[in-house]
């Protein structure tokens, strides 16, 4: 439980733990607001959602600041916001974004990962967007791996249309022809290519996702959780800014977040 300070320097605990959270996963189930409503075909999405809130909770703690719910009129309720994006989508999704704010007394992200602004005085608040994305991870291994012309910035997940297209294009290309394999890789984005380049033929795709995600889920936990701490750690007014996984100075983290999964 978070406290807070009242008359004569008192220890008062807060009403609640941390922000008001809201639980966004287009194609299983829509919009929740608690980790217990995570559908179940998402283990790795629920221990991310726990691992943050309880990283951010424990900072507020520290701090002894208290995250009411209160409205700051210039900024809106305290929230977090988790956004569960697969590689692919078959529904229509929203894409959230924070509010526009001025000059601010706090700490604020702006990444792939996460953006997140946090004020201390004269209002504790914090409001942030935080994505599980699988195309993200893939963009981060593909960038990791050393390949050339990885977008900056969050990757949107695929229409299913849009993957069927690029798992066609890979498979109908002769890849002993080398003149083959460089117009490929101008039509196929090169995170996809990271993937299926890590596919078996018997299932392009599909088996090599599930893999990367099993084996890129904690290095993709512990990045954000890195984010948070540095946030924290901030002095006032101080904006931390990431285009790409190459943006993140820590070499032990990227190592342990890199993803070695047999060539095909």
């Amino acid at each position: 439980m978070a406290a807070g300070t009242g008359i004569a320097g008192e220890v008062l605990p807060c009403p609640v733990d941390t922000a008001s959270i809201r639980i966004m996963t287009p194609d299983y189930g829509g919009i929740e607001s608690s980790v217990t409503g995570i559908n179940d075909a998402l283990p790795h999405f629920r221990t991310f959602v726990t691992a943050v809130t309880e990283r951010v909770a424990t900072h507020l703690t520290k701090e002894k600041l208290c995250i009411t719910g209160a409205k700051d009129m210039e900024r809106g309720h305290s929230l977090l916001q988790f956004v569960y994006w697969p590689l692919d989508i078959h529904n229509e999704y929203i894409v959230p974004v924070l509010p526009v704010t001025g000059g601010f007394p706090g700490c604020k992200i702006s990444s792939p990962w996460i953006d997140l602004i946090f004020v201390r005085t004269p209002v504790p608040f914090i409001q942030g967007i935080v994505r599980w994305n699988e195309r993200q991870l893939l963009a981060d291994q593909a960038a990791l791996s050393g390949a050339r012309n990885v977008p900056t910035g969050v990757a949107m997940p695929l229409s299913s249309y849009e993957l069927g297209q690029f798992i066609g294009t890979y498979a109908d290309t002769e890849r002993s022809d080398p003149r083959a394999v460089k117009s490929l890789e101008e039509r196929v984005p090169p995170d996809i290519l990271w993937l299926l380049r890590r596919s078996p033929q018997t299932s392009v795709g599909r088996t090599s996702m599930r893999i990367a995600r099993k084996e890129g889920a904690e290095g993709y936990t512990k990045l954000v959780l890195l984010l948070l701490d540095r946030c924290f750690a901030a002095s006032n007014e101080k904006i931390l800014h990431y285009n790409s996984i190459i943006d993140i100075d820590d070499p032990v983290l990227l190592e342990q977040y890199r993803i070695d999964m047999e060539l095909y």
